[in-house]
């Protein structure tokens, strides 16, 4: 979503990304081999937690909670706004070291969760709005998996 990136392939945030991925977990084959300060696919640098569904890179929950954890995560809550047989929507909140804090808001559906979860449609939207929270957060663009439908 950043202009930068979207321009030019490179920015900022992917720099930041990139430098925290190479301290904290070694980095990968492509990012060595790179100069320092060349973009690479975001995909090459959270790789760890990237699934490629149709084509396209998707981030999963674990690997947001993750790196969230790693830039000093305190504390994650979501609470339920409203449940109904039909419709569930949730809101969530990250609180960080630095004094940062995000929210964000989720829903589900029993017809936009995987048939293995529709029972429990309702806690998919808890993990949907600490998702596009913690996206917030670690400003990552990518949609996480736990976001999608069928």
């Amino acid at each position: 979503t950043c202009k930068g990136y979207l321009a030019h392939k490179t920015c900022k945030h992917l720099a930041v990304v990139q430098d925290y991925v190479q301290q904290t977990a070694g980095g990968s084959a492509v990012e060595a081999a790179a100069p320092r300060g060349t973009a690479q696919p975001a995909t090459d640098r959270l790789s760890p937690w990237i699934t490629h569904i149709h084509g396209k890179a998707f981030i999963r929950y674990e690997g947001l909670l993750a790196l969230a954890h790693d830039q000093g995560l305190l504390e994650l809550g979501a609470v339920f706004i409203s449940v109904t047989g039909d419709l569930a929507l949730a809101w969530a909140w990250a609180r960080f070291t630095d004094g940062r804090t995000f929210w964000e808001a989720g829903d589900a559906t029993p017809g936009n969760v995987h048939p293995q979860v529709r029972s429990h449609f309702a806690r998919v939207a808890l993990t949907r709005a600490k998702a596009r929270t913690l996206r917030d957060a670690l400003n990552i663009g990518m949609v996480a998996v736990e976001e999608l439908g069928e």
